[in-house]
């Protein structure tokens, strides 16, 4: 704002045209208003604010077409300086609407006493941003080179729980999410990352269990949780929103399904790259999102675990060929606790006995593995299981 919080501009949308000229009225009547315009749709609205720019925006929610809550994301994706005054007629409107982009809402019929306390916030908003504006400045100066290491980057974990993290640091304080869905809503956006997704696969796929209106104000709810996140611990990420649709960039985030997925690029296991591979293969805590269990999220849970098992096993193979028999061993003892079925794992945890000689090894763990088959699926190993295990004990 241009000329200190005296000289605020703003705009009225409501689809009702008395319920206009009385807001403007009282606006206009407060003194602290230079300048007010009227539109009937939000479209009209939101076309002016794309070529003009205001400070403050009293917005009704229930308007045919585009809706208040739809308007905001609109509004606050053309100027997210712009503060928002969401206007309802239903008292049950209010506490969704303050929990959105809303510094505020009133209640029709809208009463002087009540908008004056309205513009009060707004004028103490404004007055706030103004002296602290310059301090700001100087602060993310000076701390612009400290967020640059990559101990300041917050962090991201997948595997098991999904957890977001201040920084890399390990004493690093942990978000703590408000509900279950915002929750649910950034990973379904972070698993389609830099991916485009529309409205409605995000209500089907998270909110079918609830009408649309109540969905979309649950949505709505969560897009702001998750916007409050990336701008209060100084992320670099967005989440977007065009055309009915949402998109997260991830910005500084650092996860541990990229630095998992990236570290798979290997062709082959080598004294060089041995070290760093047994680190990416301990990122693998659990399960991708194992313990929520998300429908949307199973395709990919599959996929990496098999990426897992993969890596393990390479990893074995390179143990055993330079005679460290035990390590490898170990690995594949840990990886079998995941996987108890896998003839794959048995048969190489086998050739590993043999190369260290261990006959007793070999004859106990195909007889457990036999055993844990026959118990609990009722089958016998596989042919080349069973071939292999007669070819190594064989005297």
């Amino acid at each position: 704002m241009a000329g200190g919080w005296g000289t605020l501009r703003a705009i009225v949308i409501d689809d009702e045209k008395p319920a206009q000229l009385h807001l403007q009225r009282l606006l206009q009547s407060d003194g602290r208003i230079d300048s007010v315009q009227c539109f009937s749709t939000a479209r009209e609205g939101i076309h002016y604010l794309a070529i003009d720019r205001v400070d403050v925006v009293f917005l009704d929610i229930g308007m045919p077409e585009v809706n208040g809550l739809e308007a905001a994301e609109y509004i606050q994706q053309l100027d997210s300086s712009i503060r928002i005054i969401f206007v309802t007629a239903y008292a049950d409107h209010a506490v969704e609407a303050f929990e959105l982009h809303a510094l505020d809402y009133v209640l029709k019929p809208v009463s002087s006493a009540r908008l004056s306390k309205t513009i009060d916030r707004i004028a103490g908003t404004m007055s706030y941003h103004a002296q602290t504006a310059a301090a700001m400045e100087v602060q993310e100066s000076e701390s612009e080179a400290a967020e640059e290491s990559e101990f300041k980057a917050p962090g991201l974990l997948t595997f098991k729980h999904l957890d977001i993290f201040r920084s890399l640091e390990h004493s690093a304080e942990k978000h703590k999410w408000r509900t279950t869905k915002s929750q649910e809503l950034f990973a379904f956006l972070f698993h389609h990352r830099q991916e485009w997704v529309s409205k409605e696969v995000l209500l089907d796929k998270l909110w079918a269990d609830v009408s649309q209106d109540k969905g979309l104000t649950l949505l709505h709810t969560s897009v702001y949780q998750i916007r409050k996140l990336l701008k209060e611990w100084n992320m670099t990420g967005k989440l977007e929103y065009n055309m009915n649709r949402y998109r997260l960039l991830t910005g500084n985030l650092v996860s541990d399904i990229e630095q998992f997925e990236q570290g798979l690029s290997y062709q082959a296991v080598t004294s060089n790259n041995v070290n760093d591979l047994r680190q990416i293969a301990l990122l693998y805590r659990g399960d991708y999102l194992e313990e929520h269990d998300y429908d949307w999220a199973r395709s990919k849970s599959r996929e990496l675990r098999r990426k897992y098992m993969g890596l393990v096993m390479d990893i074995a193979h390179w143990e055993m060929s330079h005679e460290r028999g035990e390590q490898a061993i170990e690995l594949l003892m840990e990886l079998q606790e995941r996987e108890p079925y896998s003839e794959e794992i048995c048969r190489l945890m086998m050739e590993i006995y043999a190369s260290m000689d261990d006959q007793q090894g070999i004859s106990r763990l195909y007889h457990s593995f036999t055993l844990t088959l026959k118990e609990d699926l009722g089958h016998q190993p596989e042919p080349e299981t069973s071939k292999l295990y007669e070819s190594l004990t064989k005297q």
